[in-house]
């Protein structure tokens, strides 16, 4: 899944790793590595709130009660139709089907649409680029 949004995995953190870190040391650890494992509640809230103390958007998928905190300190937080009730409340976005692969499609058509919306707005820019000209050396 990572691949196919272009995002790189560089090492795994485990959450025993992070238990005697300081606050610079936890936000040099999430800016070098982006893949972390059997945390804590409380530990993935620490980690998605440094996140977004460097100036990140940050998104979260979870499914249980233990996901809450974390979700909720999330930008975007995504859940499945089959979560716990507390997950789906928390949650911005809810998948209908519990598969990551949804959400690989959604970034890679969300990029394409970006692109399109972009190379629409410079065709057109351009295209009426020649009539403002016109006005300003008519006026």
């Amino acid at each position: 899944i990572c691949d196919k949004v272009g995002m790189k995995t560089d090492g795994v953190i485990l959450g025993k790793d992070l238990i005697n870190l300081n606050d610079e040391e936890l936000r040099e650890i999430v800016e070098k590595h982006n893949i972390f494992a059997k945390l804590s509640p409380d530990q993935k809230a620490t980690i998605i709130g440094t996140l977004r103390a460097n100036g990140h958007v940050v998104g979260y998928m979870g499914d249980g009660i233990n996901d809450a905190p974390a979700m909720k300190t999330a930008d975007v937080s995504i859940s499945v139709d089959t979560a716990v009730d507390i997950a789906k409340e928390s949650a911005n976005i809810i998948l209908l089907e519990k598969d990551l692969n949804v959400l690989a499609t959604g970034v890679v058509e969300g990029r394409k649409t970006y692109a399109n919306m972009n190379k629409y707005i410079k065709m057109t820019l351009s295209s009426n680029f020649g009539n403002i000209f016109s006005i300003l050396i008519a006026a």
